[in-house]
């Protein structure tokens, strides 16, 4: 018998909650060896640990290496009270080895439910755009409904939100097992998120439906498209000084931008010709009607020629009213997210620094897709900003971070892209050439990069796609030519 739709949801939050609570209980009882010490259990204590589990739980341990599944129909009142009175018992004895296998157990048991989460939270076609008008920004927020919270409802009590996890290809199976010790290396199809380490962002979480990236899903290989753009920056800085505080913005040149717009649709267009499904630009190379000039273009295309077009496009981006942000959008025009810079760049000047006019945002937009797992864009300044880019990427196990940047150098970059690789997070990095700086030439060696992970035999050739400027940029002759095509994916 089918249960209705909210008593189904019902029972999820329960066990989610609960799964929470033991969560919680864990993460404020570890000493700093337990998470290790759990994965050295002798032969008797792991049979302990089943015995009591089956004999209180109709749980099964593990069935010939794979979990019992649990579906909504085993969510009865009567399953969820005893596995409540159960679970309180583990804490009163401080079973901590139990109550880590009960979470494994019950994490490999919510695998279809899981599924059916991810299903059910993916976005659909115009969902993100109802409500976010493309030309005003001076309001810049999406709506407020679109993307995941968390699966469970007592994060303020617990401390731990909980977010179904995407597998990824290029991720091991022992990922972050040195990196950084948490609860969640042990579990495969959740996220476990402790909110003290992450009580200053606002995360909201995007699951692309299935077959979004389509030859992604048949080949295990994301192809992403990069491109400088342009050697001529279409604005001017200008300075400024408020309470003994030094700060610059941006003047966009606006009769420049239909210009700067139909070159940016040109790479679009080239890009999914020559097979990307992900398309990158760089910073504060926007137009003030670029978000909303692309999307008209990409709605007027008919299904069959919106279909040669990357799936995800991450315009340039903007720096006007005190915000920089890129807009990721969608072929057929769909606003996806507007992702904010949140560190402020510092020029240093002649005349003393000054600060990147920007209010920065405290929200980052994760975006979840099968085999790919997590990504996130993190414009320039956010990804030389370790402390902030480590704590996103390690709190929400990203796999791939995407970095456009405006930047007088890329030696500060690569320094990072280590970071993320002892993490087996891939980076994509593309530069504007209208960043070099005269008599800095040596520092645009490359233009861009993609730091991949590779499998044990590779070199670390095989790791690092070097993306090297055309000889117009020193010679200031930009034909508009360039655009890099790499692949990430299976190792």
């Amino acid at each position: 018998m089918v249960k209705p739709e909210q008593e189904v949801r019902a029972a999820r939050q329960d066990l989610y909650n609960l799964i929470a609570e033991l969560c919680s209980f864990i993460t404020k009882k570890d000493s700093d060896n337990y998470l290790v010490s759990y994965s050295c259990l002798s032969e008797e204590e792991e049979l302990r640990i089943e015995e009591r589990i089956e004999k209180n739980t109709p749980l099964a341990v593990s069935s010939g290496g794979a979990f019992v599944v649990i579906r909504d129909t085993d969510l009865t009142e009567e399953f969820l009270k005893n596995l409540r009175l159960f679970s309180t018992a583990l804490v009163l004895d401080d079973d901590r080895n139990c109550i880590m296998k009960l979470l494994q157990t019950l994490d490999g048991a919510l695998y279809l439910i899981l599924q059916d989460e991810m299903e059910r939270m993916s976005i659909h076609p115009g969902h993100m755009t109802e409500n976010a008008d493309p030309a005003d920004y001076d309001d810049m927020e999406i709506p407020a409904d679109s993307g995941l919270d968390a699966l469970n409802t007592n994060e303020d009590e617990m401390g731990i939100r909980l977010i179904p996890r995407c597998q990824c290809v290029w991720a091991r199976k022992s990922r972050q097992y040195f990196s950084e010790r948490r609860l969640d290396i042990y579990l495969k199809y959740l996220i476990v998120v402790e909110k003290r380490r992450t009580s200053d962002i606002r995360d909201r979480h995007i699951f692309l439906p299935d077959g979004f990236f389509k030859s992604f899903d048949e080949t295990k290989e994301l192809v992403i498209a990069t491109t400088p753009l342009t050697l001529q920056s279409d604005f001017s800085i200008h300075f400024h000084r408020h309470q003994n505080i030094q700060s610059f913005t941006l003047d966009y040149n606006r009769p420049a931008a239909a210009a700067v717009n139909h070159l940016v649709w040109e790479k679009i267009t080239e890009a999914g010709e020559k097979g990307a499904e992900m398309i990158v630009f760089p910073e504060m190379m926007g137009t003030e009607t670029m978000e909303a000039a692309i999307r008209e273009k990409l709605t007027g295309l008919p299904a069959k020629e919106q279909e040669k077009i990357p799936a995800m496009i991450i315009l340039p981006s903007l720096f006007v009213r005190g915000h920089n942000f890129t807009s990721i959008i969608d072929r057929r025009g769909n606003l996806l997210a507007r992702q904010y810079k949140q560190n402020p760049y510092v020029m240093r000047c002649r005349h003393g620094n000054y600060m990147e006019g920007i209010e920065g945002s405290d929200e980052v937009v994760i975006f979840h897709y099968p085999g790919i797992g997590r990504f996130a864009v993190m414009i320039c300044k956010d990804f030389l900003t370790t402390r902030y880019m480590e704590r996103i990427m390690r709190s929400f196990k990203l796999t791939l971070i995407i970095v456009p940047a405006y930047s007088t150098g890329a030696y500060d970059f690569q320094t990072s892209f280590e970071t993320c690789a002892h993490d087996y997070c891939n980076v994509v990095w593309i530069n504007s050439c209208a960043a070099l700086i005269p008599g800095k030439e040596k520092n645009f060696r490359y233009i861009g990069y993609t730091r991949r992970r590779i499998s044990r035999y590779q070199t670390q050739e095989d790791a690092c796609h070097e993306m090297t400027p055309c000889v117009g940029l020193f010679s200031g002759k930009c034909r508009h030519d360039c655009l890099y095509l790499d692949t990430v994916g299976k190792v």
